[in-house]
């Protein structure tokens, strides 16, 4: 459907008559409607926005005489001659509103204002004039800034959702499909195939905690930081630097879990960039993290536990005195320590899923009216 601009007009009166100049060029099948109280005008032709079809509407400040009016179609604009109604006088502006549009502006080639000697009332009305326009161009820049950094925001907010929903949905696929087809067979080629996207996820993941710092989404910070340092931890400083837990089935179950988890959670994220609201997806979201929650805490609580005895052989990360930082640290004690707070913090996490879930799901109260009897 074509959109409707609005062309510029320019006016000056003297103290008798009203003149308006509409600035359009080859104007056809107009439409115009001069009553006493005000000007309706509709046409096709050449403005500000090229050749399209313009029309506008205005209540003047007082009556005009339609009848005493008249105006006219050149190749250039179309112009107006009106009569005003009553005793001669000048008014203080064209239109019943004030401010007037942005559209509407001064003739002064034309204007006449009640003591044409008076060249200051002139250069006045022109400051005015031209102080509106600024600032009507200032507003407009700054609209088209906003509305450029809302589409820019949310293209790059779409194209993230969607790019770690096709990471971490190669991951399930890979993994599904190999336990399918091989069962537990070679699980070190399964871990090296998934290690790498999963691992570029978990990195990219780092951004969530940035978002809302930087008010590009409106959630809180503790749970994209809690869960992506939790991760990302396990992942670079636990089993990475252990080649031997990293045959173990474990491992992938728990790359699986996670996963699994993060496919419902990026399209239920991308459908709200765009303001898509599907309920199948709504569910999904608030409910696929019922089982997959505590699989994912045992599962990590499993991996830690099975990789400590390497970190107590090798002795990797751990810190003996005396050395140059004079502290001392044995890393299966941080594993350990880090396996019991995943253990004590999960309910609460989980808890907190759940109030989330019942505040979206909760049904909504019928409401009630009340009426007042005297």
């Amino acid at each position: 459907m074509a959109t409707t601009l609005h062309p510029i007009v320019y006016w000056a009166q003297t103290e008798d008559n009203i003149s308006l100049k509409v600035d359009l060029r080859d104007t056809s099948d107009p439409d115009i409607d001069v009553t006493a109280e005000g000007l309706y005008f509709k046409a096709f032709g050449v403005g500000a926005g090229g050749l399209h079809e313009y029309e506008f509407q205005m209540d003047f400040y007082r009556n005009v005489n339609p009848d005493r009016s008249a105006y006219r179609v050149m190749d250039r604009a179309v112009e107006f001659n009106l009569t005003k109604d009553g005793p001669a006088l000048f008014w203080p502006r064209l239109t019943r509103d004030d401010p007037k549009p942005a559209w509407l502006r001064i003739d002064f080639d034309k204007w006449k204002s009640e003591d044409d000697s008076d060249e200051e009332d002139e250069e006045a009305v022109m400051k005015k004039e031209q102080e509106e326009q600024m600032r009507q161009i200032e507003k407009e820049l700054l609209e088209t800034k906003e509305q450029a950094f809302a589409d820019l925001k949310t293209v790059y907010l779409f194209f993230f959702n969607l790019l770690q929903f096709i990471g971490y949905a190669y991951v399930v696929v890979y993994l599904f499909c190999r336990y399918a087809f091989y069962g537990k067979e070679n699980m070190k080629e399964a871990f090296d195939r998934a290690v790498i996207p999963l691992g570029i996820c978990q990195m990219f993941a780092f951004l969530e905690i940035l978002h809302p710092l930087i008010g590009l989404v409106k959630t809180g910070i503790m749970a994209p930081l809690m869960q992506v340092v939790g991760r990302n931890v396990l992942l670079f400083l636990v089993i990475l630097p252990n080649p031997e837990v990293q045959s173990d089935p474990m491992v992938c179950y728990l790359f699986l879990v996670w996963s699994s988890v993060e496919v419902f959670r990026y399209p239920f994220y991308m459908a709200g960039v765009i303001d898509y609201s599907s309920e199948v997806l709504t569910w999904l979201r608030y409910t696929v993290w019922i089982p997959l929650y505590p699989l994912g805490f045992f599962s990590e609580a499993t991996v830690l536990y099975l990789s400590a005895p390497y970190y107590e052989k090798t002795q990797q990360f751990s810190l003996a005195l005396p050395n140059q930082y004079n502290i001392s640290m044995y890393y299966p004690y941080v594993i350990y320590a880090y396996m019991s707070t995943i253990l004590i913090l999960a309910p609460s996490l989980i808890s907190h899923m759940w109030r989330q879930r019942q505040r979206r799901f909760r049904p909504k109260k019928p409401r009630t009216f009340h009426v007042k009897l005297n």
